[in-house]
């Protein structure tokens, strides 16, 4: 991972939206910044997901190196930076789990009886995402748990609900629609 040096300008006061156009131009100081930001979060949260026993400080440097590398991709239309960079680190825990081998077996305890308080999600957005998913119609709702919470596949999600793989995204994309309607700024239900 590159080495930050000195801030030229107030980094703090940019968007992370700004932050992540600028890693992508390579700029050390916004990668920083964004660090700064989120590294405690994001910590947080591999540790939520992956437990005590995972290597969930090396895994928050390969997630920032993945930042650096990747954040050419993030495309603000598609949602929130913040959205876009805890996807990114439920993605790169589970390619972790992967390679040590400790990906939860498929006949594992069924992620629809997660109380709300254990959901893998970030510690401050816990409450409200809770709220939220309550709100949302069965068939959303449990497509939602399976693939995000349950640490599955859209296809073993698919199976295991028995829909077609088309249906299973069209509901969680109307899903994560109404989500983002329900957790915006005039809809949080925190």
């Amino acid at each position: 991972m590159p080495t930050p040096t000195a801030p030229t300008e107030d980094l703090q006061a940019l968007p992370d939206a700004e932050l992540l156009a600028r890693i992508a131009q390579r700029q050390q100081e916004a990668l920083a910044e964004l660090f700064r930001r989120y590294g405690g979060r994001v910590l947080a949260y591999v540790r939520a997901m992956a437990g005590a026993r995972f290597p969930a400080e090396d895994a928050v440097q390969e997630i920032f190196l993945t930042l650096w590398q990747k954040a050419g991709l993030y495309a603000p239309e598609g949602g929130e930076a913040a959205g876009w960079i805890f996807t990114l680190t439920r993605h790169k825990v589970f390619d972790i789990q992967r390679s040590l081998g400790r990906v939860r077996e498929v006949g594992g305890p069924d992620p629809e009886l997660l109380s709300p308080g254990t959901s893998p999600t970030d510690p401050t957005l816990a409450p409200s995402i809770e709220k939220a998913l309550a709100m949302l119609p069965a068939e959303q709702r449990r497509p939602l748990r399976l693939a995000y919470y349950g640490d599955l596949t859209y296809d073993e999600t698919a199976r295991r609900l028995g829909l077609p793989l088309g249906t299973l995204k069209a509901r969680i994309r109307t899903g994560l629609t109404a989500l983002r309607g329900l957790l915006g700024p005039k809809g949080n239900p925190r």
